[in-house]
């Protein structure tokens, strides 16, 4: 399984951690399960000075790929010890940050099922001197990298934590992005997410 969540700015406050919540309760659950292997990634932007709150000249944003938490390596004692220094800022390199780690994403196989479980909030957009990642350039190149993750034999669970506003527009470019099978979820229902995540688990 490897859950991907979008830091940008916009998932501040109640929807940052209600989706927190939501990673650790699946990360705990999957620490219990002995054939079951999770990475965590967050993906953002970053600036070339160095600082969040100041530009200095010269400076430049870039996207940033964040593998946060890799069982296969780390202890499920990471998730205690450091989540909680993790701070949603920057924009939204959606489909930059997939194509980044696209070798990092497990296919599916005859003894292997993989899952790709992904977090957002919105509109993917990003921009630099050198980068103009707007709308349906943006949007497309997302849609392209979400098919070839499909394509890898993976299972795409994609949720949009969003609430009332424009959320017709959002729901347009949401489904455009990550198929009809996209869910919709308010903040406040992050945690059955994880409920259903884990019930599937068990399962197996």
């Amino acid at each position: 399984l490897h859950i991907s969540v979008d830091a940008s700015g916009s998932m501040g406050g109640d929807k940052w951690t209600n989706t927190q919540t939501a990673v650790v309760a699946i990360a705990k659950a999957c620490s219990m399960i002995n054939n079951v292997d999770l990475v965590i990634s967050y993906r953002s932007t970053q600036s070339s000075s160095g600082s969040g709150y100041y530009r200095s000249r010269g400076s430049k944003d870039y996207p940033l790929m964040l593998i946060a938490y890799d069982s296969r390596v780390d202890k499920i004692s990471k998730l205690t010890n450091m989540f909680h220094l993790l701070h949603a800022s920057g924009t939204t390199p959606e489909g930059l940050c997939f194509e980044a780690i696209m070798k990092e994403i497990e296919p599916s196989s005859k003894d292997k099922d993989s899952y790709f479980l992904n977090f957002s909030d919105g509109m993917p957009m990003f921009g630099n001197d050198d980068v103009d990642y707007h709308h349906d350039t943006a949007i497309d190149h997302t849609n392209k990298m979400v098919k070839m993750i499909r394509d890898k034999g993976v299972k795409i669970l994609s949720y949009f934590i969003g609430d009332e506003y424009d959320m017709e527009r959002s729901t347009r470019t949401f489904k455009r992005m990550y198929g009809n099978d996209a869910e919709f979820i308010d903040v406040t229902s992050v945690l059955p997410v994880a409920k259903t995540m884990n019930k599937a688990f068990l399962k197996k």
